[in-house]
């Protein structure tokens, strides 16, 4: 068995591995860089212009031979493995060859569905195999076995990846302070010891960060600014991390507010209500409402896509009912709803929860949200916690499972992981690693 990482080694985003031996060849991950070379946050508006090859010839795309839909010679490769619904591990397959079977999660590629209509994000995923948590299945020559894991991302998974008599685990992404603890703990008691490899993400090698707050604490942090606060709270944070979701929920139920969440996200809850028991607009979860921003209403109208907003037609509540009821509510929002938030009255003074990691707080769409907030003399609070794991879990990983090699990925600094463990490999991007 051979991989080699084609993006990864030594950065964070864009993950994408591939896995072959004589008889058959997958592909894990194909994500969109999170940084150009260089430095700096990457754009595709930058490049979308160019065509797959020219993206290839660039290095924006993996150069991997039977994987795009411009291949007419070579075989085409046995099967995609998505790890989870984030856009530096997906956010490319829009380029890839038709005939090409996924493995995903149900709800991971629902998610994907979603994101593709509610944002910019193209692509469809074709030729679809669900995968379920600790149930192995064939992709060629390959015995793959999923585990789902911890992760700001809902439906994430790690994999264990068997062929030739050897042993392979790909972690993803993950973490233990999450609402998910159970899952990363039966990944532990299940995943095999003494695995040839094990690619390991180091995301937060470089940060010297550990004790790390839990959802819980998010939780309370915000239980304590709605009942010291005497105006409407402003929640910023990623629709799609459930997990922080339900931890602002909670906070709004035991403040007694409303918790006014926009149509993308009642789209995201109630395709995801099926798979775990989260809250979602319906009757019998009162205090959950509805906005509609104008302008992404009317990009979701102008796709033809209205029945997508008519479903939370019950549920709505208007910028004058929140004017009116501003104490009494938690409000989602994002920079795109500038618009609307100019047209809310008396939001002088109000409390602004930023919960996302504070990088994104330099992208120029987050600064004209942010100069707004300030006009208004808004209380600005960062209360978050990673999706990735702590050092400390990453050893607890190393130590329970014993791998023969550890392979750092999905991480600007490979050369910490001397602190985990021993048996350290480092390789470049683009290196084959025979096992």
């Amino acid at each position: 068995m051979n991989f080699k990482i084609h993006r990864g080694a030594h950065e964070i985003g864009g993950s994408c591995v591939e896995v072959w031996n004589k008889k058959s060849r997958i592909v894990i991950d194909i994500g969109m860089p999170l940084v150009k070379e260089g430095g700096g946050r990457f754009n595709f508006k930058d490049y979308e212009g160019l065509s797959g090859p020219e993206l290839i010839k660039k290095k924006i795309l993996p150069d991997i031979s039977g994987f795009y839909d411009w291949d007419t010679d070579n075989k085409i490769i046995d099967g995609m493995l998505i790890s989870h619904p984030h856009i530096d591990h997906y956010g490319f397959f829009r380029y890839l060859h038709k005939n090409i079977c996924f493995y995903l999660g149900e709800a991971a590629k629902k998610l994907i569905d979603l994101t593709v209509l509610f944002t910019p994000i193209e692509g469809m995923v074709h030729n679809y195999c669900p995968i379920e948590s600790g149930k192995s299945f064939y992709c060629g020559d390959f015995k793959i076995t999923p585990y789902l894991m911890d992760h700001s991302a809902f439906d994430a998974y790690a994999f264990l990846i068997e062929a030739d008599g050897k042993k392979l685990i790909y972690s993803g992404d993950f973490r233990e302070h999450g609402r998910k603890e159970k899952a990363f703990q039966w990944f532990l008691n299940n995943a095999p010891k003494y695995a040839d490899a094990l690619l390991l993400e180091g995301t937060m090698f470089g940060r010297h960060a550990e004790g790390f707050k839990t959802e819980k604490d998010i939780e309370y942090e915000t239980v304590k600014i709605s009942n010291d606060s005497k105006n409407i709270m402003l929640l910023y944070f990623s629709s799609q991390n459930i997990d922080r979701l339900i931890s602002l929920y909670k906070a709004s139920l035991r403040t007694k507010r409303i918790f006014v969440i926009d149509v993308y996200t009642a789209n995201i809850l109630d395709c995801l209500k099926d798979f775990a028991a989260i809250p979602y607009p319906a009757d019998n979860y009162k205090n959950i409402r509805v906005f509609f921003p104008y302008w992404l209403c009317q990009r979701i109208s102008s796709q033809g896509n209205k029945k997508l907003l008519y479903k939370f037609k019950k549920y709505k509540i208007t910028r004058d009912e929140i004017s009116q009821k501003r104490d009494k509510i938690m409000m989602m929002v994002r920079s795109s709803m500038l618009t609307d938030l100019k047209r809310i009255n008396g939001l002088e003074n109000a409390d602004f929860i930023y919960s996302m990691w504070e990088g994104y707080l330099k992208d120029s769409s987050m600064k004209k949200l942010l100069d707004f907030t300030k006009s208004k003399n808004m209380k600005f609070h960062s209360i978050h916690t990673s999706g990735h794991a702590q050092i400390s879990t990453l050893k607890k990983v190393v130590n329970r499972l014993k791998p023969k090699e550890i392979i750092p990925i999905h991480t600007f600094y490979p050369e910490e992981y001397k602190t985990v463990g021993d048996n350290i490999h480092q390789i470049a991007d683009g290196e084959i690693y025979k096992l």
